[in-house]
């Protein structure tokens, strides 16, 4: 699955569990639940033997002779410790499934879907119950069958009515007697539930055509919803085959998995699509999706089946996803050295969908915005969303479907690599975007923010509670994991990385793996190469602790010494003690380092920090001669450096910037501001922005783009003080140069792709500061625009910032219009730009009016309400109205987007990031202490954690720079 914070698409896990049915079995349910109580006895005897091999674990696993090589990682101990694991006693070999989505009443409401299922299960060990997964089914306890696959007339029987444990979402059958050990059953079930408006399991969508209302019915299984659709053994280490079979009405068509074998006849004018036997996979890539949708398709070079599909009305759209597809997955297949192993590939771009893509096996599920692209009217951060999401899923394809990590706590693995390799893709199919230079401000500098703070957590989290499944959706599982394998992938050497993954999938190919696993295969093929390097002894340091470190470079005549300390934003912090370190915040550094003499950013010399100091000899001895360490800033770690190397690197940049590689300009930006903000490091407030004296001169887009993140932080705690206006004068000084040399004659065919992301950047800013001209023509495009609905002229790549500000300088005509158009916009990322622009209005009333409206599905769909508080929190006048409305409405919003933790806990992360004031300290502690006391936190209580430490930060960062920096703005603006 695939997450985006920079363009904000999120993880929206809504659970939308009906309760019609279930009202009818409340009665039941109380009558059963002492009889459920005595079932569960089963159940704690395997938590309480589980727990004693853990203990048992820790005692006699060595170092390099199980998984929890390097020692082990605490779990969280915030939720009750229950085993939500099934018993392994039983093993499922196939699913037959069939399913029936009704959407043909004239009512919605009336919708819901009927199936059955039947299981071939292979007795591991003798047990007389059958137990696996079932959530918000009704399953028709008449219909059970369960009996020997042999057809034994002495095998056990169904005994009594079968039960549920709730808070396991188990499901449990009773037997007369044990199953034998190595003999095969079946148990075969009918079951039935409302189809409705959620964004998980299987659920209803909808979108108008011609007037019309049209519905479909589509998937979201991960992590653990695919028990929603039909009863299962839900877990990602359980795979199976499945034989699915989807009845429909003509004109609708079903997709799945694999291909359709044959379409039966059913009564009353039904067709049963009977799909191919899927090959061996778990239940969370499983898909369904009946739609009455069209489709584009090609062929790859290998001839697998590819097609792209849409909403008829935007098939012109998918022209784009298709080509692509078929040239990344060619690209994947040579780059595994594995040929993708089913017949065909779909893409699909349903109206509502939980993320950017999730990546079931044969039929990937996208929301519109990460699949659709038209020429005209998509820009050019569209276009490269879209090439990065594709990418992204595909590479899960081999990491994640063909080979799949035994449970949740690596899903690190499954999602970092996607993250990683996903611009591998992309920069083969368009090397001029030059995405590894992009890699490093929008995932590596980006993910630092966050795993610098005491409340971040390690890659490897042990799971426990089924809550902390979803906790893992973040930051850190998708971007510091993608930057610590691309650090693997330097320092081992791209062909050694790729032979040892080779190794690695093709040694587990559909089947389960720890991470360990990939460490051994990826230490075998470099030892087999001669290199000396044990990757699991390397890695375990970065991701079984939290944080990383910085690496302090002192020079003293041709050597220096290099020390590594745990950064930390707020060094008075104390790491979160559920994650105690087992290496004392030590990590094994790849130290790579150029010098002005010798400028070798292609290939320079790395040196092994394995303590924490190192020596560096045989540098120059001129003091204007720098040395540079983490050369395109490959390793995960930042740099600081004495006192005269920081002068001599600023002095460079300002005497000629071009002598450092591009990457490395970004990182000094980056480095410098963090550093700072730390206060205990070589770097104060006013060295940090000697960093961006040289903008001046400064045309490369990832420079600017590191600058402007890193000063955008100025601006949040200028904003409303009285040196704002002197930052303001100092940014345009900088900026205007490049902002009058690129204009606003914006072009989606003349321009590269990065000059146009360079241009609408630079313009974003210098309206942002106030710049009158750039403000005035945002205005009269977007009147030129209101005058001609129908011929709007605004370049794509430009439509955010002029929307943005022509409806910050104008009022409610300008509002409605843009409302107007966003109800009647067939392209979704239009849609998307229209909803963000809205959320610039200077004007209360009507922020209050779009924060009402964001829940109310007349307005906003249901998918679109949070991303509207993100929105209208970036606005300064929006903050507080979000702020209050957030708290106002907090249980409801809780209740409906709890599991929704990506976006959640973003927005929460989003309203706070300015606060610097102990004002705003104890509004945050004390909502966040009520609301912990009656159980509504959930899994935004470390989002909340992480407020009040940065707001703390914050407030430190006021008192002991504001004064420096006020002095320093007056001297340079």
């Amino acid at each position: 699955m695939h997450l985006i914070c920079t363009s904000i698409v999120f993880l929206i896990l809504i659970i939308a569990i009906s309760t019609e049915d279930q009202c009818c079995e409340k009665q039941y349910k109380k009558l059963n639940r002492e009889l459920r109580k005595l079932r569960r006895n089963t159940s704690d005897e395997i938590s309480s033997l589980r727990t004693k091999v853990t203990e048992l674990e820790k005692i006699v696993l060595k170092p390099g002779t199980g998984p929890d090589v390097g020692g082990m990682t605490t779990a969280p101990t915030t939720k009750p410790n229950i085993d939500v694991r099934l018993p392994t006693n039983l093993h499922p070999h196939h699913y037959k499934v069939e399913l029936y989505p009704d959407m043909y009443k004239q009512n919605p409401e009336d919708f819901k879907f009927t199936g059955s299922v039947e299981i071939l299960l292979e007795c591991k060990e003798p047990t007389d119950e059958v137990i696996f997964h079932v959530n918000a089914l009704t399953i028709d306890d008449a219909s059970i069958e369960f009996s020997e696959a042999s057809g034994a007339a002495d095998a056990p029987k169904k005994q009594g009515q079968f039960e549920e444990d709730e808070e396991r979402q188990f499901f449990i059958q009773k037997l007369d007697k044990p199953m034998v050990k190595g003999k095969n059953y079946t148990i075969k079930m009918a079951f039935r539930a409302p189809l409705t408006k959620g964004l998980a399991g299987l659920y209803l969508s909808s979108y108008e055509e011609g007037g019309v209302t049209k519905y479909l019915a589509t998937t979201q299984f991960q992590p653990s919803y695919t028990r929603r659709t039909f009863p299962c053994f839900d877990e990602p280490a359980v795979k199976s085959t499945f034989d699915i079979t989807l009845v429909r009405k003509e004109p609708m068509v079903s997709l799945s998995n694999m291909e359709i074998k044959q379409i039966v006849d059913r009564p009353g004018g039904l067709k049963a699509d009977v799909y191919q036997t899927t090959v061996i996979m778990p239940t969370y890539l499983l898909a369904f999706v009946v739609c009455d949708f069209d489709k584009s398709e090609g062929v790859t070079a290998n001839g697998t089946k590819f097609r792209v599909w849409s909403r008829k009305e935007a098939v012109n759209q998918t022209t784009y996803a298709l080509d692509i597809g078929v040239a990344i997955l060619e690209y994947f297949e040579d780059f595994f050295d594995v040929d993708f192993p089913l017949p065909k590939q779909d893409m699909i771009a349903v109206p509502d969908f939980v993320a950017d893509g999730m990546e079931n096996w044969g039929l990937i599920i996208y929301s519109e915005t990460s699949l659709l692209y038209d020429d005209t009217g998509s820009s050019a951060s569209n276009k490269q969303e879209i090439a990065g999401v594709v990418s992204h899923e595909l590479a899960h394809q081999w990491f994640g479907n063909l080979v799949t990590p035994g449970w949740w706590d690596d899903l690190w693995l499954n999602e970092g690599f996607a993250s990683y390799v996903e611009y591998l893709g992309v920069d083969f199919v368009h090397p001029e975007w030059k995405m590894m230079e992009q890699f490093v401000v929008q995932i590596l500098e980006d993910v630092f923010k966050t795993d610098g703070l005491a409340a971040s957590h390690p890659v490897y989290v042990p799971i426990g509670h089924p809550d902390e499944i979803y906790e893992t959706f973040d930051k850190i599982s998708y971007y510091k994991s993608s930057s610590i394998i691309r650090m693997v992938n330097n320092f081992l050497t791209e062909d050694t990385f790729r032979k040892g993954l080779t190794n690695y999938l093709k040694d587990n190919a559909f089947g389960n793996t720890h991470h360990t696993d990939l460490w051994k295969s990826l230490t075998d093929q470099a030892m087999s190469e001669g290199k000396n390097i044990d990757v699991g002894d390397i890695m375990n340091t970065w991701v079984r602790q939290m944080g990383y470190p910085v690496v302090t470079v002192s020079r003293n005549g041709t050597s220096a010494e290099a020390t590594q300390k745990h950064y930390l934003l707020d060094p008075s912090q104390t790491p979160d003690p559920k994650y105690p370190s087992p290496y004392n915040y030590l990590w094994k550094v790849p130290l790579s380092y150029t010098t002005k003499s010798e400028s070798n950013f292609i290939n320079p010399p790395i040196i092994w920090m394995n303590e924490e100091t190192k020596s560096l000899n045989g540098l120059p001895t001129e003091t204007n001669d720098w040395v540079l360490v983490n050369v395109n800033q490959i390793g995960y770690y930042r740099v600081d450096y004495d006192t005269a190397n920081w002068n001599a690197l600023i002095a460079q940049l300002n005497d000629n910037h071009l002598a450092i590689q591009v990457r490395n300009r970004a990182q000094l930006i980056d480095d410098a501001f963090s550093l700072s903000r730390a206060g205990i490091y070589n770097v104060d407030i006013t060295r940090a922005m000697q960093t961006t004296n040289y903008l001046i001169n400064e045309r490369e887009y990832v420079p600017w783009f590191a600058a402007i993140e890193n000063l955008r932080y100025i601006y949040q705690m200028l904003g409303s003080t009285g040196s704002f206006g002197d930052y303001s004068k100092y940014i345009l000084k900088q900026i205007l140069p490049l902002y009058d040399f690129l204009g606003w004659n914006d072009s989606l065919k003349n321009n590269t792709h990065l000059e146009q992301f360079t241009r609408s950047l630079v313009i974003a800013q210098v309206c942002d500061m106030g710049h009158q001209a750039c403000k005035d023509q945002a205005s009269a495009l977007y009147k030129e625009w209101m005058d001609s609905p129908d011929d709007n002229k605004i370049s794509p790549n430009l439509k955010g910032t002029v929307y943005c500000n022509a409806i910050a300088n104008g009022g409610i005509e300008e509002w409605d219009f843009a409302f107007e158009r966003f109800q009647n916009e067939n392209l979704a990322g239009e849609r998307v730009r229209l909803l963000q622009g809205m959320a610039c209005s200077t004007q209360p009333w009507i922020l209050s009016r779009y924060l009402s409206w964001s829940f109310d599905e007349t307005y906003i769909r249901e998918q679109d309400a949070l991303e509207v508080l993100v929105y209208i929190s970036w606005n300064r006048i929006g903050l507080p109205l979000v702020w209050n409305f957030v708290r106002a409405r907090w249980d409801y919003i809780f209740e409906k987007y709890e599991e929704s933790v990506f976006i959640f806990t973003y927005i929460i992360n989003i309203i706070t990031e300015t606060f610097n004031t102990d004002f705003h300290l104890q509004e945050v502690k004390c909502f966040m202490d009520a609301k912990a006391a009656i159980n509504k936190l959930g899994a935004t209580q470390r989002a909340f954690e992480q407020a009040l430490e940065k707001t703390s930060s914050n407030i430190k960062w006021m008192e002991n720079n504001y004064d420096r920096l006020k002095t320093w703005l007056q001297e340079n603006s």
